[in-house]
């Protein structure tokens, strides 16, 4: 025992000891990692809303990763990457959270990949100086209950988050919402399908019955057995009332000459609550058929998620020919931008109030005048803390301008502004012109600005703000400017810019044309930069000195008349009774699919659903969706910076250690002669080390 002691006194046992020290070391922080994210979105680390849900799961959820091993990059870098966040999910979760890595060469397991719905994504690999293709699995099944999601492919580390924790917030949305249904109590599928189309030989309507019952059993049974089936067959009058009821597609035909309705539809319903699926029938090449059948069990599932999970409702002001959220060509694509988390509830305030517990409104794209009682249940809303999203034209297309090369346009001068003037905002009727553009390639004028799409940079928007501080750059598209400088200078108001033009923008009144071979830019004296989209907080003062008497109508519309000596009350609000927010921009046709999409994959797209976030509470989904690196672009000035930093990635660093090594031993060389010189000065040998 003392020579053991005595060896691990002497020096012989350090190596041995440093050796165990390091295995101590690993096991340790195998287990307890650390890892510093020093990307300035974090896009390497987890929000507050991700750690939050997986630390207070009450259920096990499990994740199954099906990634191919050895993927040729950019994807290898997209596997790592998934890895890397799952990793973060299991540290901030509690002992609910798992995740299991498939390997995807086993057959056992490219037979469950296959049965959980994965599809092989075919990616091009560079291997021995030959292109070539293969076939490889990418995506992760969660399980939670009964149900299982998939989210297959992914090819991007871009809103990997974001994706991750909705899809569980959903799942566990719902099967919290299941669980809780009384005994007996079921969700209702019913199929609303007239016999007569059967007859009239429109292709799918013999099979649909089948395949809805298919798909059903499958989606039932992922759900705890807590849905059932129905169909019906509507007559002509059952049609009309449940097109009323549900918005259901009816159908005119024709039956021994006179005109006869049929109905189609697909309806989920929850007590109160419905959601109807995307089925009915559209004409095609082939005739008439039914379209929603070959992806109706993807569709029940996402009516289940949108009817059981916790959406918030916005209301959308309708009646003045705004921007129609079901019109393709219109702000269809909002609507599906939103629809995971929210969903948007028409109000006609010639008709109805806004809901006492809806918390926010979208005003987008008015053509038209509100009336004083409209105006009034508007500025009344917001005086009771109600947020407000104005999406306001600054301009409107004249169709009956001459043809110039461009469409022509007439100033949207609209009695909302009343409003918008009391809360310190003032609306321009102008369009905003930036050289800073989208560009775009003709091949018989080459480039072409469209001097009407300004590309905001990272600079022109607020760092510190959690809308726009990820993001790297945003296009608008066809905007007025706004000035606020009276909320500017209101104590009450805390107005933030949340876009700006650049320094090289100039506006145009209504006589201008959208032809960019008919713009040229004034002279650089005449550019500045305008105010795009602004958000103003606080407490406003409303916009009417006494209250607007509201005219009680009957189900009709038609005024309701008191009896003499009804009493009448007043409860105008002077002043905000609680802080509210207002959103202001320019244009509606951010909304629509000229600049966004529906995965909401672009800048414009993020910000518009930031916003939306913002004004519902959901800060945290604001830096969640924004994390991306490809968001964050490098900004350059001319094509020669461009270049410069192009090479300077590919090769700086080569140049910099090369130079570094170089310095290096340059240094010792003359270190070693000093110390020659010194100590040796007559001796004539060199010091090699």
């Amino acid at each position: 025992m003392k020579k053991i002691i005595n060896w691990f006194k002497s020096p012989k046992s350090d190596f041995a000891l440093f050796i165990v020290l390091l295995i101590l070391v690993n096991i340790v922080s195998y287990n307890f990692f650390v890892r510093v994210d020093l990307t300035e979105p974090k896009s390497y680390s987890l929000s507050k809303g991700s750690k939050s849900l997986v630390k207070n799961l009450e259920e096990p959820l499990s994740v199954r990763v099906f990634f191919d091993e050895n993927l040729p990059a950019p994807y290898n870098s997209v596997s790592q990457y998934v890895k890397d966040i799952l990793q973060e999910y299991k540290g901030a979760a509690n002992k609910n959270f798992s995740v299991a890595y498939m390997d995807v060469t086993k057959p056992e397991n490219i037979e469950l990949a296959r049965d959980l719905g994965f599809q092989q994504i075919q990616i091009q690999e560079v291997k021995n100086n030959e292109v070539g293709f293969k076939q490889a699995y990418m995506g992760l099944a969660i399980t939670y209950g009964d149900n299982i999601e998939v989210i297959n492919p992914i090819t991007s580390s871009d809103g990997f988050e974001y994706m991750l924790t909705s899809k569980i917030s959903k799942m566990v949305s719902m099967a919290d919402t299941l669980s809780g249904l009384k005994n007996g109590e079921k969700i209702t599928l019913t199929l609303y399908l007239s016999d007569i189309l059967k007859r009239l030989g429109i292709n799918g309507a013999d099979q649909a019955e089948t395949y809805i019952k298919q798909a059903f059993d499958k989606v039932n049974k992922q759900n705890m057995d807590r849905l059932e089936f129905r169909v019906m067959s509507p007559n002509a009058s059952e049609a009309e009332t449940l097109a009323q009821k549900y918005g259901i597609q009816v159908i005119q035909y024709q039956n021994n000459g006179e005109i006869a309705k049929a109905a189609i539809g697909l309806v989920l319903e929850k007590g109160e609550d419905f959601y109807m699926l995307p089925f009915q029938i559209q004409q095609s090449f082939f005739g008439y058929i039914i379209s929603g059948l070959e992806d109706v069990e993807q569709s029940i599932t996402d009516g289940l998620q949108s009817l059981l999970s916790n959406v918030t409702y916005i209301g959308y002001i309708t009646g003045h020919e705004e921007k129609d959220f079901r019109d393709e060509n219109q702000a269809q694509y909002l609507n599906r931008l939103i629809s995971g988390m929210y969903q948007l509830i028409e109000i006609d305030l010639n008709s109805e109030d806004i809901p006492a517990g809806m918390n926010s409104i979208i005003i987008n794209g008015p053509q038209f005048d509100y009336t004083e009682e409209e105006l009034y249940k508007i500025d009344q809303f917001v005086m009771r803390g109600g947020n407000v999203m104005f999406f306001i034209d600054p301009l409107l297309e004249n169709p009956n301008a001459q043809y110039t090369g461009g469409p022509q346009f007439t100033p949207n001068s609209l009695n909302i502004d009343r409003l918008l003037n009391s809360y310190g905002v003032k609306r321009e009727t102008n369009i905003l012109l930036d050289k800073n553009c989208y560009v775009t390639s003709n091949s018989q004028y080459g480039k072409i600005n469209l001097y009407w799409a300004p590309v905001l940079q990272k600079a022109q928007m607020p760092k510190k703000n959690t809308i726009t501080n990820n993001l790297g750059y945003v296009i608008m598209y066809e905007n007025g400017t706004l000035d606020i400088s009276a909320a500017q200078s209101d104590n009450n108001i805390k107005a933030t810019v949340l876009a700006k033009s650049s320094d090289e923008a100039w506006v145009e009144g209504s006589n201008v044309s959208l032809n960019p071979l008919m713009l040229n830019p004034p002279a650089k004296a005449d550019l500045k930069s305008y105010d795009l989209a602004v958000l103003l907080e606080g407490k406003f003062k409303s916009a009417f000195d006494e209250a607007v008497i509201i005219t009680q109508k009957d189900e009709e519309g038609n005024p309701i008349e008191l009896p003499a000596g009804e009493l009448s009350t007043n409860s105008h609000i002077a002043s905000s009774v609680m802080p509210g927010k207002i959103f202001v921009v320019g244009s509606s046709m951010i909304t629509t699919r000229s600049v966004i999409d529906a995965e909401g994959t672009t800048p414009i797209s993020m910000f518009i659903m930031n916003v939306i976030d913002y004004m519902n509470g959901n800060e945290d989904l604001c830096t969640m969706r924004t994390k991306s690196l490809a968001v964050n672009v490098l900004k350059v000035k001319n094509p020669v910076a461009a270049n410069f930093w192009k090479f300077f990635n590919q090769y700086g660093l080569v140049v910099i250690v090369i130079i570094t090594g170089l310095g290096v031993w340059r240094s010792r060389t003359k270190r070693r002669r000093a110390i020659n010189k010194k100590y040796n000065p007559d001796d004539t040998r060199t010091i090699s080390k």
